[in-house]
This record gives C-alpha cells, sequence and structure tokens, in this order.
C-alpha cells in the first residue's frame, strides 16, 4: 500500500508537525510520497526522514510519475491539498481521505462541496469539527481521529538553564501563531492584571504571526512578558513551563495542549470547540468562557496561590494526554486507508 500525503501549507504549523509526526509512525508499515508546495518547508524536514517528496505541480501533470501506482489511497492534510487529493483521485481513479482540523465548516460552494461528499473519509480531530462538518453536509463519511502526540523532547540542562532564569516565579505560556483567534491579547490583560496585583508570574509568548508587532506594542511597560518568537526547541520550553494559558476563541482540537499536559503543565483553556475534549473542567485543568479575561486572571491566580491544586491538575492532565498517542492516531489511519482500498476494489 502506497500513501499520497498531500499538504500544501507554506509554513510550519501544528497540522504540519501531525503530518510529520505520522509519516513518521507509518514508517516500513506503507509507502509513503509527500506532495507540496514549492517552498514547503515540511518537505524538508521529510526529506531528513528519508520521505520521498514531490512539488504538487509536477506530481498532478506527470501521469507516470512514480507516485502514481497502484493500491494507492491520497490523504489531504489542509483545505488546499483537499481540492488537490480531489483533482488527483479523479485523473487517476484513487480513493483519499481528508483531515479537518477547522472548526468553521468550509464554503458552501458547489466544487468545494463536492471535494468533501468525493472524499471516501473526513476525518475530523474532534467531535465538535465532525458535528460542523455534518450540519455542513449530512452527506459527508464522517469519523473522529484524534491527533496524537508529536513528542517534542526536553534537555534537562537546558530546561535548569530556562527555570534559573525566573526563580521564585510561576512560568506561564502561550504556545501558537500569533493571529487573532488564538486571542493573545487576552494573555497580555491577564499579565497586566497580574502584574498590577503583584503576583509571581512571568509570560512566554512562544511563536510568530501576523499580529506580533501589534502584540508587541499593547504588551509595552509590562515587564513580566516576553514574545519569544518561533523555537525549535519548543519541548524545553513546554518543560519549564509551569501552566500553558490558551484563551483561543475558536479551536478544533489543540494540539498544543496535549503537547503541554504530556510536559506536566497545568492547563488553563477556553471552553470552545475540541478543547472539553482534551481538558476536563476541574479534573485535568481549568476551562473558563472565551474573551473572559477576568476569568482567566482568576484562574491562574488560584494556580499560584495553590501549588497543590497545581500539582494535582497538570499529574491529571499528564494522565490524560496518554490517550492521545501517536500511535493510536496512525492504527486508526492505517485502518481508514485499508478500509479505502478495499471498498475501492468492491466498486470495481
Amino acid at each position: 500500500m502506497q500513501i499520497i500525503h498531500v499538504n500544501l501549507a507554506g509554513s510550519l504549523g501544528g497540522g504540519e508537525y501531525q503530518t510529520l509526526a505520522l509519516m513518521r509512525a507509518l514508517s516500513g508499515k506503507v509507502v509513503q510520497c509527500l506532495v507540496h508546495r514549492r517552498d514547503s518547508p515540511l518537505a524538508v524536514l521529510a526529506r531528513q526522514q528519508s520521505i520521498e517528496t514531490m512539488n504538487a505541480g509536477t506530481a498532478l501533470f506527470s501521469p507516470f510519475a512514480p507516485c502514481w501506482r497502484e493500491s494507492t489511497v491520497l490523504h489531504a492534510h489542509e483545505g488546499r491539498g483537499a481540492h488537490w487529493a480531489r483533482i488527483g483521485a479523479r485523473l487517476h481513479s484513487l480513493p483519499y481521505i481528508i483531515t479537518r482540523r477547522i472548526l468553521k465548516a468550509p464554503r458552501q460552494r458547489r466544487w468545494t462541496k463536492s471535494v468533501y461528499r468525493g472524499a471516501s473519509r473526513v476525518a475530523c480531530v474532534s467531535q465538535a469539527v465532525a458535528d460542523s462538518m455534518n450540519r455542513y453536509c449530512a452527506h459527508l463519511k464522517t469519523c473522529v481521529v484524534y491527533d496524537g502526540q508529536v513528542g517534542f523532547e526536553s534537555n534537562k540542562v537546558n530546561v535548569a538553564e530556562l527555570r534559573a532564569a525566573h526563580p521564585d516565579t510561576i512560568i506561564v505560556a502561550q504556545v501558537g501563531r500569533l493571529s487573532a483567534e488564538k486571542e493573545v491579547r487576552v494573555t497580555i490583560e491577564v499579565a497586566r492584571a497580574l502584574s498590577e496585583n503583584n503576583q509571581p508570574a512571568h509570560f512566554w509568548i512562544i511563536g510568530d504571526g501576523p499580529l506580533r508587532d501589534r502584540l508587541q506594542s499593547a504588551s509595552k511597560g509590562l515587564n513580566n512578558v516576553e514574545f519569544l518568537g518561533h523555537r525549535d526547541n519548543i519541548g524545553d520550553y513546554l518543560e519549564a513551563t509551569d501552566v500553558l494559558i490558551h484563551p483561543s476563541r475558536d479551536e478544533a482540537f489543540g494540539s498544543v495542549i496535549v503537547e503541554a499536559m504530556q510536559h506536566k503543565a497545568a492547563v488553563i483553556a477556553s471552553r470552545i470547540g475540541g478543547i472539553p475534549e482534551v481538558v476536563s473542567d476541574k479534573e485535568s485543568g481549568l476551562l473558563v468562557d472565551s474573551d473572559n479575561i477576568a476569568g482567566f486572571s482568576t484562574a491562574l491566580i488560584q494556580l499560584i496561590a495553590d501549588p497543590i491544586l497545581r500539582a494535582r491538575l497538570a499529574n491529571a492532565g499528564h494522565q490524560r494526554a496518554e490517550f492521545f498517542s501517536l500511535q493510536k492516531m496512525a492504527k486508526h489511519y492505517l485502518d481508514l486507508y485499508q478500509e479505502c482500498l478495499v471498498q475501492g476494489e468492491g466498486a470495481d
């Protein structure tokens, strides 16, 4: 069996790391090829893992390219890739599946709807996404496949150095793209509230994006906020973090929450989208209504004041993270691929 993974993203985000992790987990079990855009950073990482890669245009318009062989399933990992997979599947009479990692439903356009209706499966990263897709079109063949832990490694020496830079202080991190839906402004206002109340907390904003300059301007005057940009050694920072704050107003799943739990950081997150499927309120983390700055501030102050509660939530979160294993995700996709091929043979 061969799987053609299609990911046409131009930058590295959660979906791209999940694509890479899945390809790594499937290595040795199936033949794999990554179809990508010309300037894809994901393709660079895939080649480092000895995974065959091919430019999207070259693959689509080369009918005798080595990727087009029998017993092949196309797997689209993002929206543009889904459109490419639909065309490739029709040209070569192959089945395809789509992983949907966005809570918002696709556009109500005839072609777009045909892309999703034509998929053998639409694998949704949470039940919240599946519900959204089923409302979008009742005829879709949806299923839920939770993202797995990427498993960002940490180095004890690096972690100790990060902790030593902020002694006797609770380190609070927000990790992700600096875009509107991630609501980093909420974290900045929480930092402001804690600074005014002399709470011992230092905030790391880890990631990059279009709002970075605006958000840094909004945090001027706050000596407890640090913008770190993109970090390759994200595992070190997660291991050094006491509390992950995740005030997103639009979240399909929240893979960074699982990664933080795996590193035993306590979690405060929005009660939105797929997050409640990951975090059980007051059991494996604290959930707050989205955009509730006072609620996030109160929750964080509670965790600062109660180290026993913080440790209990961190340990429970660590146990919960084990449910979202990479091996479980890979097995689920492998079963879907085999299902697609059997259905295709039956159609013949």
